[in-house]
């Protein structure tokens, strides 16, 4: 079913329902056809929305995986700085090639993470216009069920 076929069948049910007495206008529904109108929904939302949750796992990963070859790299620099402390003037060589090492994987990580969240922000300003133009849809659907039922 469509979106928009689901919403319709969503009002009708509503529509259709029984009022209880004194309660200020409260409807009993039954929750199993709602269940099922709820689901038939969730599976027609646009791929964008389950791509961009996709993505976003994604992201995290990527921004993770940076994070940990960050650390990896500075694991290694620093191991290659306590090999080179034997000598002083290697010492000091060391610390200086430790500190471009560092300074190079912060740099490296800090990169892949702005890509990645570049990536992401694209992808999800994809999706709030897909759903925004979606939402629009729906509500002009709905104007229309109203203009045929006050008709």
């Amino acid at each position: 079913m469509k979106i928009e076929e689901i919403l319709v069948a969503m009002e009708d049910l509503l529509e259709d329902a029984w009022n209880l007495p004194m309660s200020g206008g409260k409807r009993v529904v039954s929750t199993s056809e709602l269940q099922d109108l709820i689901t038939d929904l969730r599976a027609s939302l646009p791929e964008e929305i389950r791509q961009s949750n996709e993505i976003l796992a994604k992201r995290d990963r990527i921004i993770m995986q940076g994070r940990e070859e960050a650390e990896l790299t500075v694991q290694t620099a620093r191991a290659k700085a306590e090999k080179l402390v034997s000598q002083e003037a290697i010492y000091r060589e060391a610390q200086q090639q430790a500190q471009e090492i560092v300074a190079q994987a912060q740099k490296s990580a800090k990169e892949m993470k702005n890509a990645t969240v570049e990536y992401c922000d694209n992808i999800l300003a994809r999706t709030v216009e897909s759903l925004s133009k979606s939402s629009q849809a729906i509500e002009e659907t709905r104007k229309s069920i109203r203009k045929q039922k006050q008709a």
